[in-house]
C-alpha cells in the first residue's frame, strides 16, 4: 500500500529543486557500477527538449504494482489508507516550498483521512500508465509532471495551467535562498536575512516536455480536464530559462480573449547558427524561425558592465550578420504595460503581423494577465 500525491503538492514537486536532486542526480551505470557524472546544462533547443523526451518517454510506459492495487480498491471500495508519516516526510523533503497539507489520492470515502499535514481527495479513476513517479523511499507515489497538470487542469484559468505546463518543461526550477531585507520595529528600521523562494537556472533535464504532456493528455482527451489540459499545453513553452522569459513568451502568444497579444508562439532558447564552417552558434531567447526574428531578454540592461554589454552587442550582431531581426526586451517591458504594448507592436510588424490594440482585450485585463504571470516568481506556486 503507497501513499499517493497528487495535484498541487505534485506540481510544488516537480518545481521544487530539492525534489528534482532526489531523482535526476548522480546514478551508477549498470555496465559497469561506476558513478555517472550529473549531465551538464544543455546549450538550448533542441539538444533540451531531446533530453526530455528521452526521460519521460521511459516512465510514461510504466505501471506501478501500487497503482494496480490502487484502482482495485477503488473497483472494491477496499481500504487504502494513506500515510500521514510519508506526508511528513514529503513537506521535509520539499525544503519549505511545499505547502501544508499535503494532498493525497484515496479512491473512496473508507480511505480517506484529513490531519493538520493531509487531506485527501477521492478519485476512482483507473490511473493511465505514466500517471506515477515512485517517490523517494518505499511507500510514495507521486503525481508525474503530466498527471498533476491533468489534476489542476480545471482547478487554475488558462494562463496559470499554461505558465505551470511552461516550467515543467522549463530549464529553471525553485529554490530557498538566504536574502537580506530592512524591517520596522520599536527600535526604527533594522537589516534581518530571510529564506525566500528564488528560480534557480541550468537544470540539465526538464522533468517534462510538450510532446509528452500532449501524449499522456491525448489519453483523456475525451474529458473536460482532458481538453483544458490541451489547450494550455498548445499554449505553453519549452525550454523557457527563467520565469521572466516565461511571462514574457505567453504574454506575446496568449489569446487575446485572456488578455495575451495572440502572436504566434516562439520557440525559447534556440540555437542559432552564426557561422557553419566554424560551428560557432548562438541561442535566441525567444526566436520565430519562419520570419527568422529573435528576442533577447536582459533584465539587467539598465545596470549592466562594460564587459556584459560588449558581450550583448557581440552576440546580437552575430545573429544579425545571419540575417536574424533582433529586439531586445528588459525587465521595464514586464514592468511598463505601454512599453510591452510597443514591444508587442514591433515584434508583431516584424513578422508581418498587422497589430491593432484597439482589438486587444482591455487595459485593465492585459495588466491583470502580466501581474498574475510575475505573481509565481514573488509568491511561489499556491
Amino acid at each position: 500500500m503507497a501513499t499517493i500525491i497528487e495535484g498541487l503538492t505534485a506540481a510544488q514537486c516537480w518545481t521544487c529543486g530539492s525534489f528534482y536532486g532526489l531523482f535526476i542526480g548522480e546514478t551508477v551505470s549498470l555496465d559497469t557500477g561506476d558513478r555517472v557524472p550529473k549531465l551538464r546544462p544543455p546549450l538550448g533547443n533542441p539538444d533540451t527538449e531531446e533530453r526530455a523526451w528521452l526521460l519521460a518517454s521511459e516512465r510514461l510506459e510504466i505501471v506501478y504494482e501500487e497503482a494496480v492495487e490502487y484502482a482495485e480498491a477503488a473497483r472494491c471500495d477496499a481500504p487504502f489508507k494513506p500515510s500521514e508519516q510519508m506526508a511528513a516526510k514529503v513537506l521535509d523533503q520539499g525544503a519549505g516550498m511545499v505547502s501544508a497539507p499535503v494532498r493525497v489520492m484515496a479512491p473512496g470515502r473508507a480511505s480517506r483521512r484529513t490531519t493538520s499535514t493531509m487531506v485527501c481527495r477521492v478519485s476512482a479513476a483507473v490511473p493511465h500508465p505514466g500517471s506515477f513517479i515512485r517517490g523517494p523511499g518505499e511507500g510514495l507515489l507521486i503525481a508525474s509532471p503530466e498527471m498533476a497538470v491533468l489534476q489542476l487542469a480545471l482547478k487554475m484559468p488558462l494562463p496559470k495551467l499554461a505558465e505551470l505546463v511552461s516550467e515543467l518543461c522549463s530549464t529553471y526550477y525553485y529554490g530557498l535562498v538566504e536574502a537580506s531585507q530592512m524591517s520596522r520595529g520599536a527600535e526604527g528600521l533594522r537589516a534581518e536575512v530571510a529564506l525566500r523562494e528564488q528560480a534557480l537556472s541550468n537544470r540539465p533535464v526538464p522533468v517534462s516536455c510538450l510532446r509528452a504532456m500532449a501524449r499522456f493528455g491525448a489519453q483523456s482527451a475525451g474529458s473536460r480536464a482532458g481538453r483544458a489540459m490541451a489547450r494550455a499545453v498548445r499554449c505553453a513553452v519549452d525550454g523557457s530559462a527563467s520565469p521572466m522569459e516565461t511571462a514574457l513568451a505567453l504574454m506575446l502568444s496568449l489569446p487575446k480573449s485572456v488578455g495575451g497579444y495572440g502572436l504566434p508562439k516562439p520557440q525559447m532558447n534556440r540555437i542559432v547558427p552564426v557561422d557553419a564552417e566554424a560551428g560557432r552558434v548562438r541561442v535566441a531567447d525567444l526566436f520565430w524561425p519562419e520570419a527568422q526574428v529573435a528576442v533577447e531578454y536582459d533584465s539587467d540592461a539598465f545596470h549592466a558592465k562594460g564587459e556584459k554589454l560588449r558581450l550583448d552587442a557581440l552576440r546580437r550582431n552575430q545573429l544579425e550578420s545571419c540575417s536574424v531581426t533582433v529586439l531586445t526586451a528588459t525587465a521595464q517591458h514586464l514592468s511598463s504595460l505601454a512599453a510591452l504594448d510597443e514591444l508587442a507592436g514591433q515584434i508583431a510588424r516584424a513578422l508581418g503581423r498587422s497589430f491593432h490594440r484597439n482589438r486587444l482585450a482591455s487595459a485593465s485585463e492585459r495588466a491583470g494577465l502580466l501581474a498574475s504571470l510575475k505573481q509565481r516568481s514573488i509568491e511561489g506556486l499556491r
